[in-house]
């Protein structure tokens, strides 16, 4: 039995959908009692048959017995079918009216006992037929107690059969007395099947919520070992930023130190100025080296906190990205890379160009970091079909394995990173990074790769940040 609707919803549909659901649950279960209950009914058939057999004709026991046997085996079917319907809650009402026709008359059929086999004057014959339908009644009671249709249906035949026998054979004023005690017991038996469907309505209102309250644990459990997961997943990536970060500031610091130390000390004597300037450069690169991680941390921190504002001006990507495209050069040029320009047409944005410098540049040194000697990197640069910008930096490196690509975008998550050389480890920070600045240009990014063949990532900025499109140009 599946769970019922959340009973906290109080919106009108959740409440119909309630309704609905325990009258098909309150269906199920009569339909059970019933079942277990009326498979034994041919034997009771049998047996009133025996003892009514001394005083009538075998032929008409014989045709009440067959028929009543008939009714009931349509019923036993037809209980059966309901019971092995996968698709019952979408057919309730037809089922309930279908259950309810056949148990009228099927107890019509068992009940006309009584009327067909009343012999005026026997009292022991008629006392038996009493019993019978006094006896009918409580059951059908009990067995149909948790669907109020069912209940009322298959009692409504017994309840007149049950009236008839005084008011139509017994003498005045027995017949009224008579009367008024089988209307007392029938209300007894209707307040016994209320009993009954109360019982059965508080169980299946627990069950229920006893499957509601479950189904709740398992997704908070789900949730909750999800969130220690990511905790997990967050806590190794911290740790591997920290070593990371570990190594990207010594190796720097350490050589600050140790060349200033040289100049301070004039270790090569007080002539050796050329040497003195080339350790000064090495200080210098080494500073921007550190500036540019703390930048990184700055930014990504300024970015997760609401705090990055975008300095907003008018200027041409395209020739953003070849200023970008010379700066990474170099780098591309140690590795043996062919860095390539897709641009071939200028266009006109509104938008932070020092952030979406940043941008490039780290698409541009993650691509040449991963990509093997004698690959090749392209940085494209154009519109989309919705007259968007378009940046997308296409390389035939490593690649990224589909697991990773949810940890790439994480803050501090890296893959790849035991491919590239030493020297070139980062810290994790760079795509965080451009999902950050795209995302306060009101952009997207997607990320495209096949292990071992290579990686594009796009970057999407919106129309309203195009203020120059030469594809419209040339298409006027």
């Amino acid at each position: 039995m599946g769970s019922l609707p959340d009973a906290d919803d109080r919106s009108p549909s959740a409440a119909a959908a309630l309704a609905a659901d325990l009258r098909l649950r309150r269906l199920e279960t009569a339909a059970r009692y019933l079942y277990a209950n009326l498979l034994p009914l041919p034997l009771v058939v049998l047996g009133l048959a025996f003892l009514l057999g001394q005083s009538h004709d075998v032929a008409s026991l014989a045709v009440w017995g067959v028929a009543s046997v008939v009714t009931w085996s349509v019923t036993i079917l037809i209980l059966r079918r309901f019971l092995s319907d996968p698709r019952r809650a979408e057919r309730a009402r037809s089922w309930t009216m279908t259950i309810c026709i056949t148990l009228l008359v099927s107890s019509a059929t068992f009940g006309a006992a009584s009327l067909l086999f009343w012999i005026d004057g026997d009292r022991l014959n008629n006392v038996l037929l009493y019993v019978l339908i006094a006896a009918s009644l409580a059951g059908a009671a009990a067995q149909s107690g948790p669907s109020v249709p069912v209940v009322v249906t298959n009692m409504a035949p017994y309840s007149l059969i049950f009236l008839y026998l005084s008011l139509g054979h017994e003498e005045f004023p027995a017949n009224v007395g008579l009367a008024f005690l089988q209307v007392c017991y029938i209300v007894l038996v209707a307040l016994t099947a209320r009993a009954v469907w109360q019982l059965a309505d508080e169980m299946l209102r627990l069950r229920g919520e006893r499957r509601t309250l479950i189904d709740k644990l398992q997704t908070a459990l789900a949730d909750a070992t999800r969130a220690h997961r990511k905790a997990e997943g967050a806590s190794r990536a911290k740790s591997e930023f920290l070593a990371n970060m570990s190594h990207e500031l010594r190796t720097p610091l350490n050589a600050v130190l140790g060349f200033a130390e040289i100049i301070k000390d004039r270790t090569f004597g007080k002539d050796a100025s050329d040497r003195y300037a080339e350790y000064a450069a090495h200080i210098h690169f080494s500073g921007q080296h550190l500036l540019g991680l703390i930048n990184d941390i700055l930014d990504l921190s300024k970015i997760e906190a609401g705090k990055r504002e975008l300095d907003e001006t008018t200027f041409d990507l395209v020739a953003a990205a070849r200023e970008v495209r010379c700066f990474v050069e170099p780098q591309a040029a140690r590795k043996g890379l062919t860095l390539a320009l897709d641009a071939p047409l200028p266009i006109t944005v509104r938008a932070d160009e020092r952030a979406l410098r940043q941008i490039m540049t780290n698409l541009l040194s993650n691509a040449v970091k991963f990509t093997p000697s004698g690959g090749r990197v392209i940085l494209r640069v154009t519109t989309n079909g919705e007259h968007g910008a378009l940046i997308a930096v296409t390389d035939t490196g490593v690649g990224i394995k589909p697991d990773e690509l949810e940890k790439v975008l994480e803050r501090f998550g890296q893959a790849r990173h035991q491919i590239a050389a030493s020297d070139e480890q980062g810290t994790g920070l760079g795509l965080p990074i451009v999902k950050g600045l795209l995302e306060l240009h009101g952009g997207t990014m997607r990320i495209e790769s096949t292990y071992q063949k290579g990686t594009t990532v796009t970057c999407v900025l919106p129309p309203g940040r195009v203020v120059f499109d030469p594809s419209l140009t040339d298409a006027a």
